[in-house]
């Protein structure tokens, strides 16, 4: 059985809980010019979707055999050669677009990032992939594993910060995961006891369901 989060992992721009912002800005982008040959930079706490935005922009514009996701660790030089090469021609399918993920950026080695600034000026590459950052890690200098000036890579991308605090925010999580414990029989609290749970969990909404998982909003 797979757990909460998984199970009720957001599988379409709306479906991002109290990320409006984020949501309309990609959807403007989508419209105006598309997703595609764009470099993207996703920015959050923990738990607020970033992932999952990452896989819902790669399921908009590329086939599932076309979409590369990694953690910085695996983000190496001859992955990156390899990226590059697999770029040199569309994928087979009907989108014809290349996704790469890297998840924990913050991670990516000093090389990598040089590496990366050079191929994303590539105009084979800008023709046939999108590439997708997250982190957890806001701003601009000692952001890498070596405490280097990130500006000339962010300069490249497009930077979408998720939403990590306030009421509202707050609120909408715990509406959320109140309605998730309810359709899972694990509901038997009033909402403010979803506000704390949220507040206790940091905003993290993955922490939240799986505390809801383990019973802890049972009468």
């Amino acid at each position: 059985m797979s757990h909460l989060a998984e199970k009720y992992r957001p599988q379409t721009f709306d479906d991002l809980v109290g990320q409006s912002k984020i949501v309309n800005r990609i959807k403007f982008m989508r419209d105006r010019g598309g997703l595609r040959g764009r470099v993207f930079w996703l920015v959050g706490n923990s738990g607020s979707g970033k992932t999952s935005a990452a896989r819902i922009i790669a399921n908009d514009i590329a086939d599932s055999w076309a979409i590369q996701e990694l953690d910085a660790q695996e983000f190496t030089l001859d992955a990156v050669r390899q990226f590059e090469r697999m770029c040199s021609s569309k994928p087979i399918g009907e989108k014809g677009c290349h996704v790469f993920i890297c998840n924990e950026s913050h991670r990516l080695s000093d090389r990598v990032v040089s590496r990366l600034q050079t191929v994303l000026e590539e105009p084979c590459v800008q023709r046939n992939s999108t590439w997708i950052f997250t982190t957890t890690i806001a701003g601009q200098t000692s952001l890498f594993a070596d405490k280097f000036d990130a500006c000339p890579f962010l300069s490249r991308a497009t930077v979408l910060e998720f939403e990590s605090r306030g009421e509202q925010l707050v609120l909408d999580y715990a509406c959320h995961v109140r309605k998730i414990a309810q359709a899972e029989g694990c509901d038997g609290q009033p909402i403010d006891r979803y506000i704390d749970l949220i507040k206790t969990c940091k905003l993290n909404l993955r922490q939240a369901l799986m505390a809801v998982e383990s019973g802890c909003m049972l009468s």
